[in-house]
């Protein structure tokens, strides 16, 4: 079925250092079958890529809307600052792309499908997001999110694919389509979420406390490779010291703010119990390196595990 012609879309994407898998992501993102007269518009932040990103980018796609990062911004600034661009013009929809996610033909497709089919039976819009399998082992690696039980308020279980469109509470952010009214009301990612965690979780969650429902397309509507322990701060091959380093890196572990602001926001009742980790974490690090498990279900993720 092909998609309304009137029908206007902006793709948010940020980037670092990852020029062929950011090509390859805009290659399959032109290449959507059925959205030929859909209006696409590709907002793109370069986080101060040194491997010739933009200037590749600018010869390929010269239609791409390409802004400068520093290299300070990683996902939730790079994103923000694309979502905020994009929001400057009335768009029907924003969606959300992460550069290492590589879209089926008819992904784009899918999704604006199930949106419409849910808007008109629910009488109210809604954010769909897609299932995302593992490039090599065809493993489902992101996509939506249940929470485990009101004891695990912060624990997230991926749901598999499914034929039928799926329910869910919150989404991974690697391919999420946001329709306009919800975007009016909820507004940016986070700013309180400043390097590369939460700011996706936390977006779902903000949005079904403002009483917008979150489902999951059917089937599986791409592929990204899945995050590797290997050279990690769970990485037990790599010194201790090293780890720890790690652990305060961007890419390690959330900030202890960033990580008791998601909890004050999501956790309800059980939030002191989370703040009270935090401050075992902030005090005593080594213990979290130590204790944590980095091999357990990877079906079960909390802002703190990504």
């Amino acid at each position: 079925m092909a998609i309304d012609c009137k029908i206007s879309i902006a793709a948010i994407i940020t980037c670092h250092n990852r020029r062929e898998k950011t090509l390859r992501c805009l290659q399959k993102l032109y290449s959507q079958d059925e959205i030929k007269n859909v209006i696409l518009e590709v907002f793109l932040v370069d986080d101060g890529s040194t491997d010739g990103t933009t200037v590749s980018i600018k010869d390929k796609y010269p239609q791409v809307n390409i802004l400068q990062g520093d290299g300070t911004l990683f996902w939730n600034g790079g994103m923000r600052l694309a979502f905020a661009e994009a929001h400057k013009i009335n768009f029907n929809y924003y969606l959300w792309l992460n550069d290492d996610t590589f879209l089926y033909k008819d992904a784009v497709q899918r999704l604006l499908e199930t949106e419409k089919h849910l808007r008109e039976k629910r009488e109210n819009p809604v954010i769909i997001t897609g299932t995302i399998q593992d490039i090599e082992t065809g493993e489902i690696n992101f996509g939506g999110r249940i929470q485990k039980s009101k004891w695990h308020p912060l624990h997230f279980l991926l749901l598999g694919s499914s034929p039928k469109p799926q329910r869910c509470d919150t989404f991974n952010g690697n391919i999420v389509l946001i329709p306009q009214p919800i975007v009016t009301t909820i507004g940016n990612i986070s700013v309180e979420f400043s390097k590369q965690h939460g700011g996706d979780f936390d977006y779902g969650l903000r949005a079904k406390s403002a009483g917008f429902e979150s489902w999951v397309a059917p089937g599986i509507v791409g592929e990204c490779a899945s995050n590797s322990i290997k050279g990690s701060l769970f990485d037990q091959d790599l010194p201790f010291g090293t780890r720890l380093k790690k652990m305060r890196s961007p890419q390690g572990a959330p900030p202890a703010k960033e990580w008791m602001i998601f909890a004050k926001r999501h956790a309800g009742f059980l939030w002191p119990y989370y703040w009270f980790r935090t401050m075992i974490r902030v005090a005593f690090p080594w213990a979290y390196l130590l204790f944590r498990n980095p091999h357990k279900d990877s079906k079960t993720n909390s802002i703190s595990d990504k």
